[in-house]
């Protein structure tokens, strides 16, 4: 059996999941364990007998090219193929058509680790004469390709997934003739080639390799969750550097013998001053981190960011001593920054009118504070650039918090919470009353059916397919709750008030996430608090609290009748948000709060009579 001696690596992307971090370094060369991911993929290919490598590359070209000339790797003769316009997994092969002859080559992309044995490959591709031959993995990513006696039959499943199904590792074994299935120029899919192959009866094999270990780095979890992996790893231990606690660092990395670093990776230059507490973090170089830090972290002054710029010199913020912490995506056309100095930090945020409400969240944190509502301060408001930036109220949730206290800690948390509560839908319905500001639309008979809607199609339609009629049933029992809900009093609610969206900070409590903030009913405020999937608070708990807030307000008996009803209403809203939220790989973590929330819909339903098709389909 001949081994391939070409292969081409893809390395031409933008790397965008890592924004801000690939301003400065392109993807390739994020470091695991002090090498750079491209280095790993080419010490794998010189151990299958390649001896000609073609990287193609668009973004931080000349990086890619510096790494190759300064490092190189013995036994391996490496070239670049520049796409002046990036071309795609698909359009890079018919410009690199030159570098190919008549035998099989290797393609991989250079965002995976991997440890593979490449033979079995090899004995697939000959023995079906295939077109193509990729690695498929049975248990990790989203496995979307369906297979069939070592065949691919499908490359996007609609019951992704599940038995059955796998996930293309992005390492293929390609034979020329792929090229007849390529447009001569311009950008393509490598997966649409495919496709158009099967379907001209050609065979693209797919095997699954017993032993081997295959991570996907594209996004920053992933890459953190790589650098554990290879700490067991038998090929990579060796990389690790002995001691109790080793931490992922580059070169004149200082830590203090106090901070605190936790499944983190520190690029070069980086000093953690003491008391400096690291986790689940990317920092870059050049960096002091002077209290806590997470997710991804960079100098202001490395980021060429007309915007940045100018807000720093609004704030009176030094480029030099602010950090730029991007935080993870929530799923709100919005994005989060902490901006941070060793005395002070803010939350930078840039939002689109794909949801108009985001365009009133400062004018509803202004109203709120004046009707003494805990809320971020805002700082800079740019309607027309659709950038603010609030005071940072920190990054301490109920969500997070209440899990680590005693009972009687918690209930005093949340009876902050209430305390605050009551005075937006109290204090703050009639300071509206008196002098209107512009909420987002009231709940009416559309908004309950569009929530409604929402839960059968994202939620049903996803994780528990009935048949039409009982679809049809289900969809009958909602609207049963609509009318009640309809005559109850109006006051200003939040919306979405769930834990995740109340910071804990110095004693104190804030609301955030208010952009919604309409006209509706106070129990539904409520419901979505007290009956919240991110926190199982106790039966007696939540009675407890609910009679606490009762106590609060002047007419608590709209709210008491409506509370089980509004929880059922809100737990299917969220169900639904879940369920669409989940599909998206970016904030795919929402899925993780669909069992959560089921449990609390079945509670919530055992409160409500009437509804004897939707309590059957969630039993299973």
């Amino acid at each position: 059996m001949k081994y391939p001696k070409k292969a081409i690596i893809l390395a031409a992307g933008y790397g965008a999941r890592f924004l801000p971090l690939t301003l400065t370094k392109p993807k390739p060369l994020f470091p695991l364990w002090g090498k750079p991911a491209l280095g790993h993929t080419l010490d794998l290919l010189k151990s299958w007998g390649v001896r000609d490598v073609l990287v193609n590359v668009h973004y931080h070209a000349g990086q890619i090219l510096e790494y190759l000339q300064t490092v190189p790797v013995p036994g391996l003769r490496c070239q670049l193929s520049y796409e002046p316009d990036i071309l795609g997994t698909g359009g890079a092969l018919p410009k690199a058509h030159w570098f190919l002859d008549e035998d099989p080559f290797w393609m991989l992309n250079a965002d995976v680790l991997a440890d593979v044995s490449c033979k079995p490959l090899l004995e697939s591709h000959h023995r079906h004469d295939s077109i193509a031959t990729l690695w498929l993995h049975p248990d990790r990513g989203p496995r979307t390709v369906e297979h069939r006696n070592g065949l691919v039959t499908i490359f996007k499943s609609p019951v992704a997934g599940t038995e059955g199904t796998a996930t293309f590792c992005g390492l293929q074994l390609l034979s020329p003739r792929i090229l007849d299935f390529l447009p001569p120029t311009g950008f393509s899919s490598i997966i649409d080639t495919y496709e158009n192959a099967l379907i001209a009866g050609e065979k693209i094999g797919g095997v699954m390799v017993p032993g081997s270990y295959w991570a996907d780095i594209g996004k920053p979890e992933t890459y953190l969750a790589t650098h554990q992996d290879m700490m067991t790893h038998p090929k990579w231990k060796k990389l690790i550097p002995r001691g109790k606690n080793p931490v992922p660092c580059g070169r004149n990395t200082t830590i203090a013998p106090d901070a605190v670093v936790i499944r983190s990776v520190l690029w070069d230059n980086v000093t953690l001053a003491p008391g400096a507490r690291v986790e689940n973090a990317i920092i870059s170089e050049g960096l002091t981190i002077h209290g806590r830090a997470s997710y991804m972290v960079m100098r202001a002054d490395r980021i060429q960011d007309p915007g940045l710029a100018r807000i720093l010199k609004t704030l009176q913020w030094s480029p030099h001593a602010t950090t730029v912490m991007p935080l993870p995506p929530r799923g709100s056309a919005r994005t989060f920054t902490r901006l941070a100095t060793p005395e002070k930090s803010a939350i930078l945020v840039r939002y689109t009118l794909e949801r108009p409400e985001n365009g009133l969240y400062t004018r509803h944190a202004r109203f709120l504070a004046r009707c003494g509502v805990q809320v971020p301060e805002v700082l800079v408001d740019w309607p027309k650039e659709q950038v603010c930036v609030m005071d940072d109220a920190g990054e301490t949730s109920l969500e997070h918090l209440v899990p680590t206290l005693s009972r009687s800690d918690s209930l005093a948390l949340y009876k902050k919470t209430l305390d605050s509560v009551a005075r937006l839908h109290s204090h703050a319905t009639r300071a509206w009353r008196h002098h209107p500001t512009k909420l987002s639309m009231p709940f009416t008979r559309h908004l309950y059916e569009w929530e409604q809607n929402l839960f059968c199609e994202q939620f049903l339609g996803r994780h528990r397919p009935v048949s039409e009629t009982t679809l049809t049933e289900i969809r009958r029992e909602l609207a049963r709750l609509i009318p009640a809900q309809l005559r109850a009093p109006r006051v200003i609610i939040h919306r979405d008030l769930q834990s995740s969206n109340v910071l804990v900070k110095d004693g104190l409590i804030f609301l955030i996430d208010f952009q919604g903030m309409r006209l509706g009913t106070a129990a539904y405020d409520l419901a979505s608090l007290l009956c919240d999937p991110y926190v199982n608070l106790p039966d007696d708990m939540r009675d407890e609290l609910l009679e606490y807030y009762l106590g609060l307000v002047p007419d608590p008996d709209p709210v008491r009748d409506l509370f089980w009803v509004a929880a059922v209403e809100r737990l299917a809203q969220a169900l639904g948000a879940f369920g669409r939220l989940g599909a998206v790989s970016t904030t795919s973590y929402f899925l993780k709060h669909i069992p959560a929330g089921v449990r609390q819909l079945q509670h919530a339903l055992s409160h409500v009579p009437g509804m004897p098709r939707l309590k059957e389909c969630l039993e299973g």
